[in-house]
């Protein structure tokens, strides 16, 4: 799903998004059965782990939490453990194809 994001609300300082500013040409991606990868138009990627969404008339409402790549380490089973993640509220508008 492509858009433009604004971001409401961060728990902490994360890399690369700030609080209150709008990106646009948004990609949010299917990862795997719990996350999602998100692709700002910069080619900065973050893993998302949603867990509410809002539909309201134009906009998704999406929050849960956010992690940069180098949060993520190889677990000694060869899966991938995420640190602790930044909570977020973002509103995404999608874009119409």
């Amino acid at each position: 799903m492509t858009g433009k994001l604004k971001v409401l609300s961060l728990s902490k300082e994360i890399e690369g998004l700030r609080e209150k500013k709008s990106y646009t040409d948004v990609n949010i991606h299917f990862r795997d059965l719990y996350h999602h990868t998100m692709t700002l138009k910069n080619k900065k990627e973050y893993v998302l782990e949603i867990t509410a969404t809002s539909i309201e008339a134009d906009s998704l409402l999406i929050e849960g939490d956010v992690w940069t790549h180098s949060n993520i380490v190889k677990a000694t089973n060869g899966k991938e453990e995420l640190k602790s993640g930044t909570i977020f509220e973002f509103r995404l508008f999608p874009a119409a194809k």
